[in-house]
């Protein structure tokens, strides 16, 4: 639960979009990851929901209460930011999508019952209201993912913006449930037509463990602030006015020091079977312990195991040489770079 913040006047309700389950085409893991990097990868995230705010406040009011900086996304834009508590720590990860005359919060569906209740403290008079409406969501990813952007505008209620989280392109992609169907049909066309493939969570799991992008209730969670899970350059701006949180956001920014910090492993190829199971204790070179594993996958760029710890800040260093569960492994720089 957030602290209550004082706000002007304002008015504004929201519910949430449930997120439907689709069917999704299973693809060998090293086929989805080849595709992702030379052309698209298309995956259902079906571990979204999405809140619409509406009004012409939906703006500012959302602004104080994100990380990222609503008031410089133009329509047809999506900006990546973080809900976080007034003492800093995270609530969750969100991905914006601007629109004309609305804004889609896509958020984790595990988390969003608090974050509503949370961001009901801070709903006075704004001039907002709000729809609650089943969506499906998609992620693609690969240099080909702009290709659906338009694929998804053209089918009926599809949202759709080009956002790029790994590095190698990126987009969301947002229906209403009427119109699940058809979205899919235009979206698996577009990726046929891109050279593509429809890929699954595991496809993705890899493909984002070897980008060095961390993933809420894996690898981050509630009791951490966001230079801990090392999204203060991709989630937080620190140019934009006041947020819930901005104070200790900014004062650990500035000092410059946390406790631990999560940092992505690649692993000796070992010829070991499984890669490590999260809460794996990670130790120095000394053999001390330095931290757990939050998540890890096979990489097929790699040819080895990859995995995300939170380790403690004091161990964390490039190419730093650590154990997992006896294993050889060492930090990397959250590329996939051979």
């Amino acid at each position: 639960m957030w602290a209550q913040r004082s706000s002007r006047d304002c008015r504004a309700t929201f519910e949430p979009i449930s997120v439907l389950m689709m069917p999704r085409m299973l693809s060998p893991l090293s086929s989805q990851i080849d595709h992702a990097r030379r052309s698209v990868l298309l995956v259902r995230a079906s571990e979204l929901e999405v809140i619409v705010v509406r009004g012409s406040d939906r703006i500012s009011w959302l602004n104080g209460l994100l990380t990222c900086n609503l008031a410089a996304a133009a329509p047809g834009q999506a900006i990546y930011g973080l809900a976080v508590q007034q003492k800093g720590r995270i609530v969750c990860d969100v991905t914006v999508l601007v629109e004309e005359d609305r804004v889609l919060l896509v958020v984790p569906a595990s988390i969003r019952a608090e974050l509503e209740t949370s961001f009901d403290h801070y709903l006075v008079m704004e001039d907002a209201e709000f729809s609650h409406v089943p969506y499906a969501v998609w992620h693609a990813h690969g240099p080909r993912a702009r290709d659906l952007v338009a694929a998804a505008r053209g089918a009926s209620g599809a949202s759709a913006a080009e956002i790029d989280p790994t590095g190698l392109g990126g987009a969301i992609l947002a229906a209403p449930s009427e119109d699940e169907a058809k979205a899919f049909e235009a979206l698996s066309t577009a990726v046929q037509q891109a050279g593509g493939l429809v890929g699954d969570d595991a496809g993705w799991e890899a493909l984002r463990i070897e980008q060095g992008v961390p993933r809420f209730s894996r690898d981050f969670d509630g009791t951490t602030y966001p230079q801990e899970a090392t999204l203060e350059r991709r989630a937080v701006s620190f140019d934009k006015g006041c947020y819930l949180g901005q104070e200790v956001v900014c004062m650990l920014e500035m000092r410059g020091r946390v406790k631990r910090k999560l940092a992505p492993l690649v692993l000796a190829n070992d010829g070991a079977p499984e890669p490590p199971a999260k809460g794996t204790e990670v130790f120095d070179a000394a053999g001390n312990k330095v931290g757990e594993i939050t998540s890890s996958a096979p990489s097929p760029t790699r040819d080895a195991h990859v995995a995300f710890a939170m380790l403690k800040a004091s161990a964390v260093a490039p190419d730093a040489a650590v154990k997992v569960a006896g294993r050889d492994a060492r930090i990397y720089s959250g590329s996939a770079e051979k």
